[in-house]
């Protein structure tokens, strides 16, 4: 029976990543490996982020009783601003990965980055974990994490390849852009603190994380498709 449950588990998890591929234009232009060389600038950017916050951050700033201090709060802040590195080394990958179309690059990097994530951050939990001899909702709720990192990843890398177009956005757009990439980069803080304030379970944890990465998806894909539609329309103006 826990075979079964972590058959389940595997297909809730990879499902959307196959999907994904064979259903975009990384198929078609036959991404498979450029989305591996993306996970590997994944791999490299969490070696980094861990060297920074082994050297530079104490292991007492996840104690609990610090955290509630003011300065355990800004040292929360500032480890959380590590995670700013992932922006440039999606935008590198995007640059280094990439080639044509900026669809491609986006998608690449995204989906890439996403899945070495999932790999490396939540397969090894459901191997060990959802093999065992009591069945627990926890494992499903990694699974229904990853579909989310997955959307969110590509929203990022999305969000990224607009920002560094900013010669064909106006100054508002580029603002929005720009604050909406670092609302993403802290949101795993703000999920926490919302958690800790308002004291709901790991369902509705997972709701709240679900309505965040939708909103800010629908506001990508808004953003996305207005520049597109000035894109060409200059295009076809000239």
């Amino acid at each position: 029976m826990t075979f079964f449950h972590l058959l389940n588990c595997a297909a809730v998890t990879c499902a959307p990543f196959v999907i994904t591929y064979k259903c975009t234009v990384l198929s078609e232009y036959s991404s498979f490996w450029k989305c591996v060389q993306a996970g590997v600038f994944y791999v490299i950017t969490q070696l980094i982020k861990l060297l920074i916050l082994a050297t530079f951050f104490p292991a007492s700033t996840g104690d609990p009783a610090m955290s509630a201090t003011a300065l355990g709060g800004v040292l929360n802040i500032a480890r959380a601003s590590v995670d700013l590195l992932d922006l440039v080394g999606i935008y590198l990958a995007m640059e280094q990965l990439g080639g044509g179309k900026g669809e491609i690059k986006f998608m690449v990097a995204g989906t890439g980055w996403a899945a070495a994530e999932v790999i490396l951050g939540k397969f090894v939990h459901l191997w060990f974990g959802a093999r065992g001899i009591e069945f627990d909702w926890k494992y499903m709720l990694l699974c229904l994490d990853s579909n989310l990192i997955l959307l969110q990843h590509i929203v990022s890398a999305t969000f990224i390849w607009m920002w560094a177009r900013q010669h064909n956005m106006s100054s508002r757009v580029t603002s929005f852009v720009s604050m909406v990439l670092l609302v993403t980069s802290y949101k795993p803080l703000i999920l926490d603190h919302l958690k800790i304030i308002v004291g709901y379970n790991d369902w509705m944890g997972l709701m709240v994380n679900g309505l965040m990465t939708l909103s800010v998806a629908f506001s990508c894909m808004y953003t996305y498709v207005s520049l597109t539609r000035v894109a060409n329309g200059v295009s076809h103006h000239k």
